[in-house]
């Protein structure tokens, strides 16, 4: 056994997650492993996030820690681990996969794109995946278009064939979609090519409505069964993660007289966990209805200088929907993200 191997296989005994051959050395899936529970996100600059990996970390299986962030300078990546979470998850066996996280299109291009970048980005990457803490890395590149599809594919086989040397995984983060091709609506990822280089492929499974959007439901469930039906047709669907969202969105806007806010006559939504939201309605004595077609909760009132808001938001009821429908068709959940979501969720059995 190699020194780099002997390496791996101690990094792997304790961060509970044993080292796989690179993608088609033995023909098999490359599974996250027996853990059961859900794969979470977590923002490490956020206490709370903290606070409820610790309360939940029997229910957790990865968990992907922002700790990495896009810039034009320094090799493409700033930012830290946080060695607390760090140790947190190693001591309950959860694999660590940091996510390194874009949401700058204009960002996202060059790096994608122009070779000095790319290729500073592809090294940076690889060298902080040979961090013994690790598991791998987390890939969350948003808000490009469709000219750099094949650009976002062969960077993930690239940086996923340098991981799988070192015996590391990569996941990658992509927009739910109910279908690819010609009108669909993004067609930024090839999800059949990144599920072929990557070993995790976390599917956002809302977008409904969001920040830019007029208001209304983060994720029906419609929407979401028509992402669950799509990645059922493609060949290596045992390594997608249907996620879903934890927290609400309060559009701000200008209509009067009873109307509901349009697109137009909103300002972009505030996103709010799940305890700010009850606190909100709460202080402005709103009673939330639950929406038939998303199972999510909304309720209306009235904010500073008499503007309208009308507030849409996820509590236990409407995620355990979304993960339920994907875990019904076999695939493995995700959530959006530890924080101060609606507790009562971690007594469901969609997230054992």
């Amino acid at each position: 056994m190699t020194r780099a191997i002997l390496v791996a296989a101690a990094a792997a005994a304790v961060i509970g997650w044993a080292p796989t051959a690179p993608a088609g050395a033995s023909g098999t899936h490359r599974h996250v492993g027996a853990r059961g529970g859900v794969q979470a996100f977590l923002l490490s600059s956020s206490p709370d996030s903290l606070t409820d990996l610790r309360a939940h970390a029997g229910e957790i299986s990865v968990v992907y820690p922002t700790y990495y962030e896009c810039t034009l300078s320094g090799a493409g990546v700033a930012g830290a681990d946080a060695p607390s979470i760090d140790s947190l998850a190693h001591a309950d066996g959860i694999p660590v996969v940091p996510r390194f996280n874009c949401q700058e299109g204009a960002v996202v291009h060059r790096l994608l794109a122009e070779p000095g970048p790319r290729a500073q980005l592809l090294a940076r990457l690889t060298a902080l995946a040979r961090r013994p803490a690790y598991a791998g890395l987390c890939l969350d590149l948003e808000n490009d278009g469709p000219a750099d599809r094949e650009a976002l594919s062969s960077f993930v086989s690239e940086l996923g064939q340098k991981l799988h040397g070192l015996h590391r995984r990569l996941a990658v983060v992509v927009d739910g979609v109910t279908h690819e091709g010609p009108g669909a609506p993004n067609s930024f990822y090839d999800d059949r090519a990144l599920s072929e280089a990557a070993d995790t492929v976390f599917a956002m499974a809302w977008g409904t409505h969001w920040e830019g959007s007029s208001p209304g439901a983060i994720s029906t469930l419609s929407f979401v069964t028509g992402v669950v039906a799509f990645l059922r047709t493609l060949p290596e669907r045992s390594r997608f993660v249907v996620g879903a969202p934890m927290y609400g969105l309060d559009w701000t806007g200008a209509a009067a007289g009873g109307q509901p806010l349009s697109l137009q006559s909103t300002k972009p939504a505030s996103a709010y966990q799940y305890n700010r939201v009850v606190a909100l309605a709460r202080s402005v004595g709103a009673h939330a209805v639950r929406d038939p077609l998303s199972g999510e909760l909304s309720f209306s009132y009235t904010g500073a200088g008499g503007a309208p808001h009308q507030v849409w938001y996820m509590d236990a009821t409407a995620i355990a929907d979304v993960l339920g429908i994907a875990r019904d068709a076999g695939f493995q959940v995700g959530l959006w993200r530890l924080g101060s979501e609606d507790q009562s969720l971690w007594s469901s059995p969609v997230v054992r």
